[in-house]
């Protein structure tokens, strides 16, 4: 069978000119065009077909250099990579969800039914790879015991068959974080290099690469997609014009480290991951800053009934969750605050908060390194602030509970303990990269955008300082 010639002689394959695709692909060497046949009139394969001798059949025209992007469905068939399910829909969902977690090693994310999940190839994707597109109403595919194996004896069968040198890639269907769609990828290679390292190599421009590696099996994959399609029973495509290079290591190199993945988890399930470790850090003797939080609201004098209820109800939580004083407990965590005001209590120094999108007092969590409430509360209001010399009064001025979505991206609740502090004369604050702005106000005068609780708790802390000044200044801490 002679081969088909498309426009300008490009080679069309036999689904004639429209089946090929050309592409510009850099490959690290001088770019050239690329074009994509379509392997036509492959039957519907089973469980012991010949592959590389139906491909022969069908592409005689294969030459040296072409690269062979095959499906993984197709050579699971014929490795026999599928199992049985029932057809009634219910039951097939369950053996499909069956066979998910028996191809599974980690789970990585989970939504419902939707698992994204390691196999044992060390692939990341959604269910294992386990798919019931494609195959008989009776049948669930698997992904290749081997990918790489596979493309190995693919090759090796086609240059016997033949008596080309080709290269085979293996390619499955994947979902990409932060993008709606999937893609086709590389999953197993034999014959061509799959990562192009271009780290320390110069562009156009005179700049040194620095991360640059370029998945190339990859782009290799989706391109043949483009001739395959999910619906046009087009399994095989291949792709000509790269010359590609050997690698023995075949798709081994596409996959990333765990040292390596700043992704490993889903959020949820590396908020619960944190929790856990919290927990089990926990196990043990308690943070000095939750001994000292109980010490100090055991013996608080609440100003009202709902403060007197506020502070019972933490000391209670306190007392079931040894790690309350840690952000990683997701329930809600205890914080400290501290209500700044100047010298003479006419003005209170606020900072706009880029997460609450408002004024509101200095503040934030409380770190492994506090030993006190106190300590964590003067600790933040100097980051925040850069004043140095604030007085603070070791009694606590206020508590709150408020609801946040904290650093951790996930919902939580800040149980406050508010303290006051005065700030010493002509003081000057530096705002914090934690900060839009932060300024003095006059007590009477505060800015828009203030919180709904703080003209209260400003009241409560100048009544204090009116307090503590007949009475002597707060200690210094």
């Amino acid at each position: 069978m002679s081969e088909p010639a498309g426009p300008a002689g490009t080679a069309a394959g036999p689904g004639g000119a429209g089946a090929a695709g050309r592409l510009t692909a850099g490959t690290g060497t001088e770019a050239g065009e690329l074009t994509i046949l379509p392997v036509r009139g492959l039957p519907d394969l089973r469980p012991g077909d010949d592959l590389a001798d139906l491909l022969a059949q069908a592409a005689p025209w294969l030459r040296d250099g072409d690269i062979v992007v095959v499906t993984s469905k197709v050579v699971s068939k014929v490795e026999g990579r599928l199992v049985p399910a029932p057809t009634e829909p219910a039951a097939r969902e369950a053996a499909r969800q069956a066979a998910v977690e028996a191809e599974t090693v980690r789970v990585v994310a989970a939504r419902g039914r939707t698992r994204i999940v390691e196999t044992r190839h060390g692939l990341v994707l959604a269910a294992a790879g386990v798919d019931a597109s494609n195959v008989r109403a009776g049948e669930l595919a698997l992904l290749p015991v081997d990918p790489d194996a596979s493309a190995r004896r693919l090759r090796d069968a086609l240059r016997q068959a033949l008596g080309v040198q080709v290269a085979v890639v293996v390619s499955d269907t994947m979902g990409r974080p932060w993008r709606t769609g999937v893609v086709d990828v590389a999953i197993g290679a034999a014959g061509v290099r799959t990562v192009q390292d271009l780290r320390g190599a110069i562009d156009a421009y005179g700049m040194r690469l620095e991360m640059t590696e370029v998945a190339v099996a990859d782009e290799l994959a989706a391109a043949a997609e483009l001739a395959k399609g999910k619906l046009s029973g087009v399994p095989v495509a291949v792709v000509r014009g790269l010359s590609p290079v050997d690698d023995p290591r075949g798709a081994r190199p596409l996959l990333r480290s765990p040292v390596e993945d700043l992704f490993r988890l889903g959020t949820a399930e590396a908020v619960e991951q944190g929790r856990q470790q919290a927990l089990s850090e926990a196990a043990g003797p308690p943070p000095a800053a939750h001994t000292d939080a109980v010490a100090v609201l055991s013996t608080w004098d609440p100003p009202d009934q709902d403060q007197r209820s506020l502070a019972f109800a933490l000391l209670s939580y306190l007392h079931a969750r040894p790690d309350a004083t840690r952000r990683e407990c997701r329930p809600g965590h205890l914080t400290a605050s501290v209500l700044v005001l100047d010298s003479t209590a006419e003005h209170v120094l606020l900072t706009l908060h880029p997460r609450v999108g408002g004024w509101v007092s200095l503040g934030g969590h409380v770190e492994p390194v506090d030993p006190t409430l106190l300590a964590a509360a003067a600790r933040e209001a100097y980051e925040e602030s850069g004043i140095e010399g604030l007085a603070l009064d070791p009694a606590p001025l206020v508590i709150g509970v408020h609801p946040v979505t904290c650093s951790l991206g996930v919902p939580t609740q800040h149980l406050d303990v508010e303290f006051l502090a005065v700030a010493p004369p002509g003081a000057v604050p530096v705002a914090s990269a934690e900060s839009d702005d932060l300024a003095w106000f006059p007590v009477d005068r505060l800015p828009d955008g203030v919180v709904d609780d703080l003209p209260a708790l400003l009241n409560r802390g100048l009544a204090r300082f009116a307090g503590t000044r007949r009475r002597g200044s707060p200690e210094a801490r």
